[in-house]
C-alpha cells in the first residue's frame, strides 16, 4: 500500500476523502511497523511533512527506541473489528482516542489507525467526576464505581467490607478555626486513605464530611484493623501538617457478600444507620465530658433568650404538667420553678440538659433516655414521647413521661425543642375538654377493681375511637372538633347502663368500663352507640359524619391482670379498624394468634431485607394499548416468599412494611432491580415502559428526588421510561411539602401516574390540580360493565375529563373478552388485567410478549 505505487484513481481518493477528514488517520505496515499512509489533518497535528516510511514510534512518540509498550497493533483481531481504547500521547502530551482496525490490501495486511484528540473532554469528565477539594471522586462517580466494584467481586465470589467514615464535630472546627482550616483537615485525611488503599480497593466523597472506604476481598474484622492503622496513620499527619485541634471519627462497616442483591443506597444506608450509633455514642459521651468539664472549672449556667417570657410563664402557671423549652443550638433549656423545686435543679436555666439529667435518672432508664434525646439533637427524629423514673429532692423515684416536638431551622438544622413532662405519680383524673375522668383515672380504675372490689364477677374494658375523625377537623376547624368530642362524650354518657362507666382517653378516643354486667351486655352496650352514630349528627348548626369502631377485652375469661386487658382490648379496635370501622371486635385468641403472626411476619421481613431481600422477587403485569391490545409496559409488583409461611399476599406484608419503615429500602430494591429490567426489555422495544409502585412513606422521607435520579443514571434510564404510581388517596391529600416534592419529579421528566382512581376521597377537580400524567381508574368500575350503566358511564366520563386537562387514562380490572369489548372503544391509551396477563417473573413475561 506503498503511496508511491498507488495507481491514480487511490491516490484521488485518499486525497479527495482522508484528507479532507479533521481527524487523524494513518495506516501501517503491520510487519515492518512503517507508515505507508498519513492524512493532512494528523501532518499538521504533529508537525510532519514526509511520514511515509518511517516507523510509527519513531515520529509518534518522544523518547521511543523501540515499538511502544502500549502498542495495539499486537490485538490482532478478525478483519472489520474496531479496537477502541485511549493514548496520553508522550510527543504531544494530548489524550487521544483510537478507534482502530486491521485491514488487507492485495493480500498484506495493514493496520488502520483513526483517532481524535479529546483531551478536553477528558479533562472536563474527570473534573464532573472529582471533587475538587479532595480530588477523588466525588458521590455519583464513586456510586457509578462501586456498582462496578460489586459486580467484579460478585461474578470473582469475592466480599467487600464497606465503611462510611464521619468526622466529628467538623463543623465546630470551621466556626473557631475558619473554613480553610477545615477543609486542610480533610485533605489531609483523604491523602492518608488514599495511601493505605491496596489495588481494587477505592474512596469516594459521600457528603461534605462523609467519606466511603471500599475493601476488596477482605472481612469486617481485617477492614476493622485497617480502619484502626489508617486512624493511626492520620495522627502522625496530623502532627507533621501542624492540625493542632483534636479531631475524631465515627465509623459504619459492612460485609457485602457475593449472594446479597443489595442496591448502592440500601448499602449506603445500612453503613450510615451503623455509622450513626457510634456517632450518637460520641455526641452523648461529649455532652457528659463538657458537663463535667464546666462543673470542674466553676462554670454557671449562662442566661437563656426567649422572646415568649410572658407566655412561657402562663403556660406553665396554667398546668400541672412541667412545660419545658431549649435551645437546640446552645443546648440550653428552661424549666418551670416547680420542677426546680421537686428535682433540685440547679436553676430555671440549665446548661446541656441531657447530660445534666442522665445523673439523675434511674439506670435502668438512662441508655433509652440518653438515645432518645441524641436522636432529637442529631434531629434524625422530631417528636419525642418517653418514659422514665427520675429521683427527686426527697430520694424517690418518680415515673416521668416526657412528651416535645423539635422545630427545625431553614436550612434543616434543629432549632428549637419543647415540650411537656408529666409527673405521673400526681397527674389530674379529670379531662378538662369533656368533664370525664381521663386516661390516668381509666387505667387506675381497672387496677383499683382487680384489686379491692371484692364482688367482681366480670369487667368488659371498652376502648372506642371516631372513624376518620380528622375529616372533621380537616372540614371546620379543631375548636369545632373539641367541641364534637364533647357533644360525643355527653351522648354516650346518657345511653351507658348504671354499672357503666366513660372514659376521656386521648385524642378521638374514648374508654368504657363495664363491671358485672350480663353476658353480651358490651355488644348491647356498643349497639346503641352505633346505631346513634351511624347517621348524620349536627352541632353548632353544622352537620358532620362520624361513626364509631371498638374493641373490648373481658375479665376473667380473656385476662386476669389490667396490662393484658389494655393490650386485649386495644388489639381488638385495631382489627375492628382493619375490617372496615363502625363495628366492634370482642377479643379472642384468634386475634393473638393473628396479631403474634404479624408482629413475627414483620421480624421476618426485617430479617429478609438484610440479608440481601432473600425471598423477594420481582413480578409483571403487562399493560397493553387499549385499541390493538399490544404490549407498551408492565407494572412491576413485589412479591415475598417466607421461609416460614410460604407465600405471602402483599396486601399482608406490604402494610406491615408501610407501618415499620421497611417499604422505603424495598421500595428502593424493587425500583432498582424494575428499572434495570426495563433497560433490558427497552432494547427489544424502545418505547417500552415500567410502573412501579411508590409508597407515601417513601416521600416523607430522604431525599427520594435524588434517590429516583441517581438510579435513572446510573442505570442509563431516560425517566420517560418509568411511570411512578401513588394512590388517589394519597395525591389528593397532599401537602405543601409533598407538592414540592412532586414538582421537583414533575421537573426532573419523572412520569407521574394516580393509581386506584375512584375509590378515595378525591374531587373531580383533583384531576385537574394533581400533577399527574396517567390516571389509573380503579378495577372495582369494570366489573358488571357490560350490563351497568353508571360504570360504564363513569369511565367513559372520567377518561374524556382526563383527556381536556391532558392527561392519560389506563383501566385496571379487564378480565375477559365482553369486559375488553366494551371499554375499547371509550378511548382509554391502556388496559391492565387478568384478560391479558397475571403477574408473572421477568423471564415468563418477556417469553410471552417480548
Amino acid at each position: 500500500m506503498d503511496t508511491g505505487k498507488m495507481d491514480g484513481f487511490d491516490a484521488l481518493f485518499y486525497a479527495a476523502v482522508f484528507d479532507r477528514l479533521q481527524t487523524n488517520i494513518y495506516i501501517l505496515d503491520v510487519d515492518t511497523d512503517t507508515i505507508v499512509y498519513m492524512n493532512e489533518a494528523m501532518k499538521e497535528e504533529f508537525h510532519l511533512e514526509h511520514p511515509e516510511g518511517s516507523p510509527c514510534w519513531e515520529l509518534l512518540q518522544k523518547g521511543m527506541t523501540g515499538k511502544c509498550p502500549f502498542c495495539h497493533i499486537k490485538n490482532k483481531t478478525a478483519e472489520g473489528r474496531v479496537d477502541v481504547w485511549d493514548e496520553h500521547n508522550t510527543r504531544t502530551g494530548h489524550i487521544y482516542r483510537h478507534y482502530d482496525s486491521w485491514a488487507e490490501w492485495n493480500g498484506k495486511l495493514y493496520y488502520v489507525s483513526n483517532f481524535t484528540d479529546v483531551t478536553e473532554y477528558e479533562q472536563l469528565s474527570r473534573k464532573a467526576r472529582t471533587d475538587e477539594l479532595t480530588g477523588i471522586y466525588n458521590r455519583r462517580a464513586g456510586q457509578e464505581m462501586l456498582a462496578g466494584r460489586m459486580e467484579t467481586a460478585r461474578q470473582e465470589n469475592k466480599i467487600i467490607t464497606m465503611a462510611l467514615v464521619d468526622v466529628n464535630e467538623l463543623k465546630k472546627i470551621n466556626d473557631e478555626y475558619g473554613h480553610a482550616e477545615g477543609d486542610r483537615l480533610l485533605v489531609c485525611m483523604v491523602s492518608v486513605m488514599k495511601d493505605s488503599l491496596r489495588e481494587q480497593d477505592m474512596v469516594f466523597r459521600l457528603g461534605s464530611d462523609e467519606f466511603i472506604l471500599v475493601f476488596y476481598d477482605e472481612l469486617l474484622a481485617d477492614s476493622e484493623k485497617r480502619m484502626s492503622e489508617i486512624e493511626e496513620r492520620f495522627r502522625e499527619a496530623q502532627g507533621r501538617e501542624g492540625l493542632f485541634y483534636k479531631v475524631s471519627f465515627s465509623i459504619g462497616l459492612m460485609e457485602i457478600y457475593p449472594a446479597d442483591r443489595y442496591t448502592i443506597f440500601d448499602i449506603i444506608r445500612q453503613v450510615d444507620e451503623k455509622m450513626y450509633l457510634q456517632k450518637r455514642d460520641y455526641s452523648i459521651r461529649r455532652a457528659k465530658e463538657e458537663l463535667l468539664e464546666k462543673g470542674q472549672n466553676g462554670e454557671k449556667a449562662g442566661s437563656f433568650w426567649y422572646d415568649k417570657e410572658h407566655l412561657y410563664e402562663a403556660l406553665s402557671a396554667s398546668t400541672d404538667d412541667y412545660i419545658f423549652v431549649g435551645n437546640m443550638k446552645t443546648g440550653v433549656f428552661r424549666y418551670p420553678p416547680a420542677m426546680v423545686e421537686e428535682f433540685g435543679l440547679p436553676g430555671e436555666i440549665v446548661e446541656n440538659a441531657a447530660a445534666f439529667w442522665s445523673g439523675m435518672i434511674h439506670p435502668d432508664d438512662e441508655k433509652s433516655f440518653l438515645e432518645s434525646n441524641q436522636d432529637i439533637a442529631d434531629g434524625r427524629v422530631t417528636s419525642h414521647n418517653i418514659e422514665y423514673r427520675a429521683k427527686n429532692t426527697r430520694g424517690e423515684w418518680i415515673w416521668l413521661r416526657c412528651r416535645g416536638q423539635l422545630l427545625k431551622d431553614s436550612q434543616g438544622w434543629p432549632d428549637l425543642f419543647a415540650g411537656m413532662i408529666t409527673n405521673l405519680g400526681k397527674v389530674n383524673r379529670t379531662d378538662h375538654m369533656t368533664g370525664l375522668y381521663n386516661r390516668f383515672a381509666f387505667e387506675g380504675n381497672i387496677k383499683k377493681y382487680l384489686v379491692d372490689y371484692k364482688d367482681l364477677r366480670s369487667m368488659d374494658v371498652m376502648i372506642l375511637d371516631m372513624d376518620s375523625f380528622k375529616n372533621v377537623n380537616d372540614l371546620y376547624d379543631r375548636a369545632f372538633g373539641d367541641g364534637v368530642l364533647r357533644l360525643t362524650a355527653q351522648l354516650i354518657s346518657q345511653m351507658l347502663p348504671s354499672n357503666a362507666d366513660i372514659y376521656r382517653l386521648d385524642g378521638d378516643e374514648f374508654g368504657i368500663i363495664i363491671l358485672n354486667g350480663k353476658e353480651g351486655e358490651a355488644l348491647k352496650v356498643f349497639d346503641n352507640i352505633r346505631n346513634k352514630f351511624c347517621r348524620q349528627q349536627e352541632f353548632n348548626g353544622k352537620k358532620y359524619y362520624c361513626t364509631i369502631s371498638a374493641g373490648c377485652a373481658v375479665y376473667p375469661s380473656d385476662a386476669d391482670n389490667y396490662l393484658d386487658l389494655l393490650k386485649f382490648a386495644t388489639y381488638s379496635l385495631e382489627h375492628s379498624k382493619q375490617k372496615g370501622k363502625n363495628r366492634i371486635t370482642m377479643f379472642s385468641g384468634e386475634l393473638i394468634q393473628e396479631k403474634e403472626r404479624t408482629l413475627e411476619l414483620a421480624e421476618l421481613l426485617r430479617e429478609s431485607i438484610e440479608h440481601g431481600f432473600a425471598g423477594f422477587s420481582i413480578h409483571y403485569q403487562p399493560q397493553v394499548y387499549a385499541d390493538t391490545g399490544k404490549i407498551c409496559g408492565a407494572e412491576a409488583l413485589a412479591r415475598w416468599h417466607c421461609p416460614k409461611y410460604g407465600d405471602v399476599s402483599p396486601a399482608e406484608f406490604i402494610p406491615i412494611l408501610e407501618q415499620n419503615g421497611l417499604i422505603i429500602p424495598l421500595g428502593s430494591w424493587v425500583l432498582y432491580h424494575a428499572v434495570e429490567q426495563c433497560r433490558k426489555w427497552r432494547r427489544k422495544k424502545t418505547d417500552f415502559h415500567i410502573s412501579v409502585n411508590l409508597s407515601y412513606r417513601q416521600l416523607l422521607e430522604g431525599d427520594i428526588v435524588e434517590g429516583i435520579r441517581e438510579t435513572l443514571d446510573i442505570l442509563q434510564m431516560p425517566p420517560e421510561g418509568v411511570i411512578l404510581e401513588l394512590t388517589e388517596t394519597y395525591l389528593v391529600k397532599e401537602t405543601a411539602g409533598t407538592r414540592d416534592i412532586l414538582d421537583k419529579m414533575k421537573q426532573a421528566g419523572i412520569m407521574l401516574a394516580m393509581d386506584d382512581f375512584g375509590i378515595g376521597y378525591s374531587s373531580l377537580f383533583s384531576l385537574k390540580s394533581t400533577p399527574v400524567d396517567v390516571v389509573k381508574i380503579d378495577r372495582g368500575f369494570v366489573k358488571g360493565i357490560t350490563s351497568d350503566l353508571f360504570n360504564a358511564t363513569f369511565v367513559k366520563s372520567i377518561t374524556e375529563l382526563c383527556h381536556d386537562v391532558g392527561k392519560k387514562v389506563c383501566l385496571e380490572g379487564v378480565e375477559n373478552q365482553e369486559e375488553y369489548d366494551v371499554v375499547k372503544g371509550m378511548g382509554l391509551e391502556l388496559i391492565q388485567g387478568f384478560y391479558f396477563g397475571k403477574p408473572v417473573g421477568a423471564e415468563a413475561f418477556e417469553k410471552q410478549w417480548l
